[in-house]
C-alpha cells in the first residue's frame, strides 16, 4: 500500500492513497455522535417526569407510614419506662397521652399529680390521624395507669387497651399500627 501525504489543510499525517485524509473522516464521524437532538433530549425529560409523577406519591406515603410506626414505636417504648418506673418507685403512674398540633406529648404523673418523669415526652407526626384510645371510645388521647406492680389498671379494667395511630394522605388514611396494653402492663405493637 502506498502511502501519500494528505492535502487537506486540516490533515498533516499521512493517509491511505484512497486520498482522503484519515483524521478529517474521524473528527466527522466523531462530531455526528457528540450530541442529542432536540426530539431525544425531549424524549428523556419527559420519561424522567413521569417516572417522578409515579414515584413521589409512593415515597410520600413510604414516610407517612414510617412516621406512624416511628410514633407508635415510640409510644410503646414510653410506655414499658412507666411501667418499669412505676414498679421501681413502688408507686402508680398515668400517662397521658395527647395528640396537640400534630405533635404526640406522653406526660407521666403520679397519682399526686407531680411529674414522675423529667418534663414532657414529644413525638412529631405532622401526617397522623388523631390517636384514637380504646377502639374510637376516646379521640385525640387518652391515659394509661400501671400500679406499683406493673398491671395496667386504666379503663378497661380486664380488657386489652390499645391505641390506634395512622397516618393519612389526601384524607385517605394510610397503614395504621396498634399498641396493645395487656391488663398485666406488657405493651406490644401490631400493624393493623
Amino acid at each position: 500500500m502506498h502511502m501519500q501525504s494528505c492535502r487537506h489543510a486540516n490533515c498533516s499525517i499521512g493517509m491511505p492513497t484512497m486520498g482522503v485524509c484519515m483524521q478529517t473522516q474521524r473528527y466527522r464521524v466523531l462530531s455526528r455522535q457528540a450530541g442529542f437532538s432536540l426530539i431525544e433530549l425531549m424524549i428523556a425529560v419527559a420519561i424522567i417526569g413521569i417516572a417522578a409523577a409515579v414515584a413521589i406519591p409512593n415515597f410520600t406515603r413510604m414516610y407517612i407510614d414510617y412516621e406512624a410506626r416511628a410514633t407508635a414505636s415510640e409510644i410503646t417504648r414510653h410506655l414499658v419506662l412507666v411501667r418499669t418506673r412505676a414498679m421501681t418507685t413502688n408507686q402508680t403512674l398515668n400517662v397521658q397521652i395527647l395528640l396537640v398540633n400534630g405533635v404526640v406529648q406522653m406526660t407521666t404523673t403520679n397519682l399526686a399529680g407531680a411529674p414522675a418523669l423529667q418534663g414532657v415526652t414529644t413525638v412529631n407526626a405532622g401526617h397522623m390521624t388523631p390517636l384514637v384510645f380504646n377502639n374510637g371510645a376516646i379521640a385525640n388521647g387518652g391515659v394509661v395507669q400501671f400500679n406499683s406492680y406493673g398491671i395496667r389498671t386504666s379503663v378497661p379494667g380486664t380488657g386489652v387497651q390499645n391505641i390506634t395511630i395512622g397516618g393519612t394522605l389526601g384524607g385517605v388514611p394510610t397503614a395504621q399500627y396498634r399498641v396493645n396494653i395487656a391488663p398485666s402492663g406488657t405493651s406490644g405493637l401490631v400493624r393493623v
